[in-house]
């Protein structure tokens, strides 16, 4: 980007010495997460940080959370501002940048080092407190490597007032004019101030020469106003351009004007004297005149690439400053939605040039030059798209109709814009701030403004159907404690807030939850991220379950599963579930594997969910296959080893290793096919991914280690980090089947944080896989929190991350199924129609149910669906004994797979084993149609049924084989 290249200039003429400029202006260890360090340059020159860090030391202990500042430059007199990612939204507005450096107390000490050597300091280096509950405002700036508390000014913990700027009695932000009133030159044209480069000739930021010694008049006509400044993106002033461009396409004609616009109004044609300035990279002009001497018109430009334009960054810096326009020929695709964004603190959006940006280490393991040159790229390729006000919670100003229709009225809005749209006739004038360059939006856009390209909305998952669906679900923090009358959580912090902010959107985010279970319908999901506060009736995931039953017929509906003496999964607030069809699946077995948690000296417990961990049985088969759902630590803790996120691996990377590792010794003593699923919080060539699947790829000195000091409850697991040798050879199938799709998004860049990893043996059986794009590629607007979301029901953006999906044939690809519609000369195979007697033909005597096995009988005559059943369907009986809150413990499923002479009868016999004696609720369905439901004991290890019922044979041959060929017309 260009910032960096001008920063990388100026660091080439900075001096040795200059460190002893750079200094803890002020730091805050305010009310919870309120912590922020603010550095300065109270120097004269601007300073390039490379090679410096602000380091924490804990309790007066060796030093270890640690930010890199490589790439920063400050000019003199300008901040740095770091902040806490949970910190109040007033003082992240004034942040730079979020890092666990401000994970900090009263008593921890905090540093500038450059080249690993303290040159300013804040702390006694003794564990004492020195700075608890205040604010302190540095008063003299001279450095210092031993802490003096005179040199500070102590004020109120959370008055942040002063962050983000300092009084040194001297130099500004950029540095000032040379000669304040310099004599005005000839008129000349805008793009000989803007030139061909990354800076005007007239500048030389480089040098530290930031405004021009010269003064200039230009002449244009006004393409925007901004009346009221945007942060410290836009500034009040205009856009101008030469109503006649030059024939140099390597210049721009255009540019920003800082001046008063009173008075002004697109179309005015101005002419303006002042300098030209670079203001942190972005060409300018602040006047000392105005002058409006009439009007005129300019039309947008299409954004154009040439072919020497290395990069994109190098195809709009020469359009920097005009009125442009995007079209298909320009190839930008949305890369993130209109959502907020977290450093300005406003909502906008992200187009990309020629791709979605993917995440480095999704494609390309952590910390090669591979992913460093793949998140360069990603810099290049992006552009800001802005309001020119500051839009904190509504539609984009630019597009009036977001949201708001719903044409065909299906509970859905057609106005949208998703991931991987192309933009088309996008219009507006071309700034750049904060390293970005950003469009600031003109001309209205609306439904044929942002085009789709193979990534249309779909109201369910478009894959092919198995005999098994297994798929993730992470709600992104379902509560109902709170806001919602639910059942109390012992593990939820007084003063702690999660899940809906109340009650009408806790109803908003189930209703839209239940809405994408529905359609998702797997048989078998992991249910991510819902409050651990118990099975009982009021519980949140009961609550869920329940709305989702609601919408599904008899056979279709869920049950969670709970091992028997259960009452929460794990100690954290939030906990992981699985939920079944028991027309599909039983329940065999089921454990709870406590993952390791990192105890930090001072006590604090850094801490991962547990993984449940079921054993299902199936109607059909003779295996069973276990389903291991977890959710390893996220990337905003701050763990033991978290001194540098170089890597871009996020916080706890080495604890994320220690539960794949844990979780893949466990899963080896389990016999048959397994699955992993749920929320790893970790890019598809991440260290903890590379434990679970293979490392066949992985670079020559390549180290994966695990965490130190870590724990398995009270058990130790590893005092030190262990590099770990080997991986347990699961496979990620959506790498095979979707290699290009995502399910989640970190700022614009995409990748996948959660997964389904299948054993290597079930590889075979995977019939089909994907991800459901209902939530990343959306705009957060749609969620259940915002006014718009709370009109649309429907499943988009029900959370943060998109479902996984994976369909399992297990005995090859299921049959088509047949036209019931045969002529009656046509031979008797699956498919074919045999019509219902009206009741039973000498139907057996019942077998007493027992743990030894038993034959349930099956009444084919109470199937409504029609007159007839057509040979090959399924008689699904399965066995539960789920409560009335729908929470089951054990279950069993059995079928049989009808042929004519069974329907000819009216009945068949249904094997039922491996059942544990108890009370249970039998289920019976055809083809999604419930027969029967009743209560049945199982008792104890009861004998056969000493009874038996008239064969087949001998009923046939009663009944003559010609009742069988009686087809239904």
């Amino acid at each position: 980007m260009k910032k960096s290249l001008i920063a990388a200039a100026i660091g080439a003429v900075v001096a040795p010495s200059v460190h002893a400029n750079i200094v803890i202006s002020e730091i805050t260890e305010g009310s919870g997460n309120n912590k922020a360090i603010e550095i300065a340059n109270v120097g004269t020159a601007p300073v390039l940080l490379d090679g410096y860090t602000v380091e924490l030391a804990g309790n007066g202990k060796d030093w270890g959370n640690k930010l890199s500042l490589d790439g920063v430059t400050l000019a003199s007199g300008q901040t740095y501002v770091i902040i806490n990612s949970g910190a109040a939204a007033d003082l992240k507005a004034k942040g730079n940048v979020e890092s666990t450096v401000t994970y900090f107390n009263g008593n921890d000490d905090v540093a500038i080092k450059q080249n690993g050597t303290v040159i300013d300091i804040v702390g006694n280096r003794d564990g004492v407190d020195f700075n608890k509950d205040v604010t302190l405002r540095r008063t003299d700036f001279s450095p210092s490597t031993t802490y003096d508390a005179n040199k500070f000014a102590t004020v109120d913990m959370n008055d942040w007032s002063d962050f983000g700027k300092v009084d040194i009695g001297g130099g500004t932000n950029p540095d000032p004019d040379p000669d304040p009133d310099p004599d005005p030159q000839p008129q000349v044209l805008i793009s000989a101030l803007q030139g061909s480069s990354w800076a005007s000739p007239y500048t030389d930021p480089a040098n530290g020469k930031f405004i021009s010694s010269e003064s200039f008049t230009v002449e244009g006509v006004i393409t925007a106003i901004q009346t009221q400044a945007l942060d410290g993106d836009l500034p009040v002033g205009f856009f101008m351009q030469d109503e006649t461009p030059d024939s140099d396409a390597k210049t721009s004609d255009g540019i920003f004007v800082a001046a008063s616009v009173d008075g002004l109004a697109v179309g005015d044609k101005v002419r303006v004297t002042g300098p030209v300035e670079e203001n942190y990279g972005w060409t300018q002009m602040p006047a000392t005149a105005v002058e409006k001497i009439g009007t005129g018109s300019v039309s947008a430009v299409a954004v154009t690439a040439l072919s020497d334009d290395a990069e994109f960054d190098f195809t709009l810096e020469r359009y920097e400053g005009m009125l442009v326009k995007l079209t298909s020929t320009t190839d930008m695709k949305v890369s993130r939605s209109y959502s907020f964004d977290e450093g300005p603190q406003r909502y906008n959006l992200v187009l990309t040039q020629g791709k979605v940006n993917v995440h480095p280490n999704q494609s390309f393991f952590p910390g090669t030059q591979q992913a460093a040159q793949a998140a360069d790229c990603n810099d290049d390729a992006r552009l800001v798209v802005e309001s020119f006000s500051k839009d904190t919670q509504g539609q984009p100003s630019w597009y009036p109709e977001f949201g708001k229709t719903d044409i065909d009225q299906n509970g859905s809005s057609e106005d949208y814009i998703r991931v991987g749209d192309r933009a088309s006739n996008l219009q507006g004038v071309l700034g750049y701030s904060h390293s970005d360059y950003r469009l600031y939006v003109t001309e209205e856009a609306n439904n044929d403004t942002f085009i789709a390209r193979g990534n249309n909305r779909t109201q369910a998952p478009v894959l092919k159907s198995g005999d098994v669906r297994i798929a993730t679900f992470n709600t992104d923090e379902y509560f109902n404690s709170l806001v919602g009358n639910g059942e109390a959580n012992p593990y939820l912090s007084a003063g702690q807030t999660a899940g809906a902010e109340n009650a009408t959107v806790l109803q908003q985010q189930t209703a839209k939850l239940a809405a994408a279970l529905v359609a998702l319908d797997a048989d078998i999901v992991g249910v991510i991220g819902v409050e651990n506060n118990g099975f009982g009736e009021s519980s949140a995931i009961v609550q869920l379950v329940s709305a989702v039953n609601a919408k599904l017929p008899e056979a279709k509906k869920y049950e969670i599963v709970k091992e028997k003496d259960l009452t929460h999964i794990g100690r954290l607030a939030s906990s992981n579930y699985v939920i079944y069809r028991p027309s599909v699946a039983g329940i065999k077995a089921t454990q709870v594997i406590a993952m390791p948690e990192q105890r930090l000296d001072g006590g604090q417990v850094i801490a991962q969910s547990d993984a449940l961990v079921p054993e299902f049985s199936f109607k059909d088969r003779d295996e069973t296959l276990t389903v291991a759902v977890t959710q390893f630590v996220d990337k905003d803790q701050a763990c033991l080893e978290d001194t540098s996120n170089s890597d871009r691996q996020g916080a706890c990377e080495n604890l994320r290793v220690s539960a794949a590792d844990y979780l893949g010794q466990k899963l080896a003593g389990i016999d048959g096919e397994k699955v992993i699923l749920g929320n790893l919080n970790s890019y598809g060539k991440e260290d903890a991914i590379t434990v679970l699947t293979n490392r066949t790829a992985l670079p020559a000195g390549y180290k994966v280690k695990t965490a130190a000091q870590t724990f398995v409850e009270d058990q130790a697991f590893d005092s030190e980090s262990r590099v770990i040798e080997a991986s347990y050879g699961y496979e990620n199938v959506l790498d095979i089947v979707a290699p290009k799709s995502f399910n989640s998004l970190n700022g614009d860049e995409s990748g996948n944080l959660d997964y389904i990893l299948t054993s290597a043996g079930l590889k075979a059986n995977v019939l089909d896989a994907g991800h459901w794009h209902i939530n990343a590629a959306e705009s957060a607007l749609f969620a259940a929190d915002h006014s718009l979301g709370q009109n649309y029901a429907d499943a988009y953006r029900a959370a943060e991350i998109d479902p996984v999906v994976v369909d399992i044939a297990f005995a090859g690809k299921p049959l088509d199924p047949v036209d019931p519609t045969l002529p009656g000369d046509k031979p008797i195979v699956v498919g074919t129609p045999i019509a219902l007697p009206s009741e039973p033909i000498n139907e057996p005597r019942l077998e007493a149910p027992s743990t030894a096995g038993f034959k349930y009988l099956v009444d084919l005559t109470a199937y409504t669906g029609s007159s007839y059943l057509k040979v090959g369907d399924e008689v699904v009986v399965s066995f539960s004994d789920a409560n009335a809150a729908s929470v089951a413990t054990s279950s069993s499923v059995a079928k049989d797979v009808l042929d004519e002479f069974e329907i000819a009868l009216g009945w068949t016999e249904v094997p039922i084993t491996g059942i544990a004696a108890g009370e249970y609720t039998a289920t019976t369905s055809i083809d999604g149609t419930v027969l029967e439901r009743k209560q049945v004991a199982v008792a104890d290890n009861s004998s056969d049924s000493d009874g038996g019922s008239t064969g087949l044979g001998a009923l046939l041959a009663l009944l003559g084989l010609g009742f069988l060929r009686r087809k239904f017309n």
